[in-house]
């Protein structure tokens, strides 16, 4: 009898044990499978313009159809995917925006960017802003005021239009043609009646960009202000952030922008150097 109980004692408790063991990976499996979701969604969308077809994202991870589409439905709840609504097609979430800017300050970018953005900001005496691209957004990832002056009403983590922006086009002058192309899809908004809305006009725009080193923002974005920015580069040539200087349009005369822009564009290569890069002129 004690060698019957012995194996079924051993048999009932191995049950439950297995349970607790296969409760967790159940829990993991499921956020395995939102994380593969979510990476391939921004890994499959650097080649697609940023946006995905369910189908895409099926055949990327692998995984069964409802499952992939009742997990998006879990990323859209919380912020981290969008769907639009024409095309059905996904996209990264601005929650992952608000992260990204919190988690940018202990990066080195951010870290080198800001006491060279102190300089530049104590030698003009105007705000400056140091920013990213994100599809066909500009985010404002660093902020140094003037210590007088005019206060600028923008915040760390701010989304505006790349196309209507300095940092936004002195980002997109120098990456490549399809990054280009993709913005131009989308459309370039009027913000003001000074924004360039004509794609031919603003390839003509981001050329001269590229020819002067700098870009140049005359109230298309805002009326009253204007903004000057330049590109910064890694170590591969690739741009990735830019800096600008941004004020009242009164207090920067048309001729006082080479002087100013120079001194941005100063502040850019230093930035760019101190991360590894070589500077484009």
């Amino acid at each position: 009898m004690r060698g019957n109980n012995g194996p079924m004692q051993s048999g009932s408790s191995s049950g439950p044990e297995n349970d607790l063991r296969t409760e967790p990976s159940r829990r993991q499996s499921s956020a395995d499978k939102t994380l593969e979701i979510l990476l391939a969604l921004g890994e499959l969308g650097l080649h697609s313009g940023g946006t995905v077809r369910l189908t895409d994202l099926v055949e990327h991870t692998g995984h069964p159809r409802p499952t992939v589409h009742r997990l998006l439905g879990e990323l859209k709840r919380f912020g981290f995917a969008t769907q639009d609504e024409s095309s059905g097609r996904y996209s990264l979430g601005p929650k992952l925006l608000l992260l990204s800017a919190q988690c940018l300050g202990g990066l080195d970018l951010r870290r080198v960017a800001q006491p060279l953005l102190q300089d530049l900001v104590d030698r003009i005496g105007h705000t400056a802003h140091l920013g990213i691209r994100d599809r066909e957004w500009v985010v404002f990832i660093d902020k140094t005021e003037a210590t007088h002056g005019v206060r600028i009403a923008s915040t760390i983590g701010q989304r505006r239009e790349v196309s209507a922006t300095a940092l936004g086009k002195a980002l997109l002058a120098y990456a490549p043609d399809r990054a280009i192309q993709e913005v131009v899809d989308v459309g370039l908004p009027a913000r003001t009646v000074h924004s360039i809305v004509d794609p031919d006009l603003f390839r003509a725009d981001l050329a001269r960009t590229r020819e002067r080193g700098y870009a140049l923002d005359d109230e298309e974005c805002d009326l009253g202000i204007r903004c000057v920015a330049a590109p910064i580069f890694d170590h591969a040539g690739s741009v990735i952030a830019a800096i600008s200087m941004t004020t009242l349009l009164s207090l920067v005369p048309t001729d006082e922008i080479p002087s100013i822009a120079s001194d941005v564009i100063s502040t850019a290569n230093s930035v760019t150097r101190e991360l590894g890069g070589i500077p484009r002129r």
